[in-house]
């Protein structure tokens, strides 16, 4: 996954266009519920690999999500 990609997959999920600098607490439509649906298409986009990961269920931003992505080996 790249850049564009967990941007893209992001926005779907909260409905807006999102930057590099989001962040769960500055978007409305990104709750708990959104953030399941965000998960269920990272596992999608990472065929079942990030389901894996437990740290993304309490990452809130597309920089910590990028981090964990990045130490597991599934963001270039």
């Amino acid at each position: 996954m790249n850049e564009k990609k967990l941007l893209q997959i992001i926005s779907k999920v909260v409905g807006l266009k999102i930057s590099t600098k989001a962040k769960a607490s500055n978007y409305k439509k990104w709750d708990s519920l959104s953030h399941l649906k965000l998960l269920a298409k990272l596992d999608q986009a990472t065929k079942g690999k990030s389901s894996k990961i437990a740290e993304l269920t309490s990452a809130k931003s597309f920089q910590e999500i990028k981090k964990i992505l990045l130490k597991n080996k599934l963001y270039k």
